[in-house]
């Protein structure tokens, strides 16, 4: 039998709205790794430990939490924590990292001419009778036949995202006006959310943000549709296609993909995560983690998902180096390309990657490829109150962790 973290929470998790809303893509700047290779060893890690430490205390005394760095390159794997005890195997819940390892699913699939991304969800798989998205009332989508797959793994094809806005007052439904992932968990907490469900509600209600193509719009409900795409071409559910083709292969242990709604639960050892919400500090380490398939519902750790985007960006996940070349084609106006976004800040280049946000963890993993490095920053509490001076907060811990190895 699987061992669980036994942290428990009472209540239901917070709504996710606020936070992707204000997270997305402002996103957590690390450390420039070119300077990793100045320095090494075991006062490396107690060094980064205590400037962490630091910085959580500055920030959030008192207060449950911290901070994990994870670092690795060619020569060094380095693991830091404001947490004693905390280890690289320590299990949290990778948001919207999930994204990357969708569209990799996707992109295998392009790969072996299975899809052909630039075909629209209405037309036909090649070789086959059958559209990419059912031909049925529960997959009737608005603009249905000018969608295609590279618009849904760009964000650029218009889909209203359920995870983070709420139904038109119009509808006729019962949950009209409310988020309709949280008007089921106020019902039941433990509620398996479907795609087939999911999809259902964006054509019942005929819900679209815009015609597909016109600009970026970052979209979970665009990311469950690609899951869908995935168990129609492939014939598999989307978390066994996922840990068949991409978790094993890849030696991604401690990683999978919730669809159970009853399992609240983090395998142990596990980040305990913590929102804060009007003041009050909320624990969220177990929630219905079922609501995101295909774009957020990954359970992780640092040294899986780390190794993850290394090995993803080397071209070495099973996914084609000239694959992975459009998966980092980012577009200008959202410096996000397919399934992989590219990371600026302070006028430097930091790589390509992806964040991650959810109540009580928020996540950065990315992998510079002029340097080889791979970095990951995971944060256990969610500040609703003040997310984006959380972000900016981040941003200092990078500027000092460059100064640390400058030195």
């Amino acid at each position: 039998m699987q061992k669980l973290c036994s942290f428990s929470s009472s209540g239901k998790s917070l709504p996710r709205r606020e936070l992707l809303r204000r997270a997305a893509w402002s996103g957590i700047s690390l450390l420039a790794p070119a300077t990793l290779s100045a320095c090494g060893g075991s006062n490396t890690v107690a060094e980064l430990r205590q400037l962490l430490l630091t910085h959580w205390q500055a920030r959030y005394p008192g207060k449950a939490g911290g901070l994990s760095l994870q670092i690795i390159s060619a020569s060094d794997n380095y693991f830091a924590s404001s947490l004693s005890g905390v280890t690289a195997r320590h299990h949290f819940r990778g948001a919207s990292t999930t994204k990357t390892f969708t569209a990799a699913a996707i992109m295998l699939l392009d790969q072996r001419g299975l899809l052909r991304i630039d075909d629209t969800v209405a037309t036909n798989m090649p070789g086959r009778s059958e559209s990419y998205l059912p031909d049925t009332p529960g997959y009737a989508l608005p603009h249905r036949d000018q969608i295609t797959i590279r618009q849904l793994l760009g964000h650029r094809a218009g889909i209203f995202d359920l995870s983070n806005q709420l139904i038109p007052v119009s509808s006729n439904a019962l949950y009209a006006g409310r988020g309709y992932l949280d008007w089921c968990i106020s019902d039941n907490p433990r509620h398996s959310f479907t795609k087939d469900e999911l999809a259902g509600v964006l054509a019942v209600n005929q819900l679209s943000n815009f015609s597909p193509g016109l600009k970026y719009s970052y979209s979970d409900s665009g990311y469950m549709l690609l899951g869908k795409i995935v168990e129609q071409v492939s014939g598999a559910p989307l978390d066994a296609f996922k840990t068949r083709e991409l978790l094993q292969p890849n030696g991604l242990t401690d990683t999978h993909f919730v669809t159970d709604g009853a399992e609240w639960a983090l395998p142990a050892p596990c980040l305990d995560g913590f929102s804060l919400s009007g003041g009050q500090l909320l624990p969220r380490t177990q929630y219905n983690y079922s609501y995101d398939p295909g774009s957020g519902n990954m359970i992780t750790t640092p040294a899986d998902l780390a190794r993850w985007i290394r090995r993803l960006l080397r071209g070495e996940a099973g996914i084609a180096p000239s694959q992975v070349a459009r998966m980092c084609d980012v577009m200008p106006d959202s410096s996000y390309g397919l399934g992989i976004a590219r990371r600026r800040a302070a006028g430097q280049d930091f790589g390509f990657g992806h964040t991650g946000a959810t109540g009580g963890y928020i996540t950065d993993v990315f992998y510079d490829p002029k340097t080889d490095v791979s970095y990951l920053l995971q944060i256990s509490l969610a500040d609703f109150d003040d997310m984006a001076g959380e972000f900016e907060w981040a941003g200092a811990i990078e500027l000092d962790v460059r100064k640390m190895f400058n030195s």
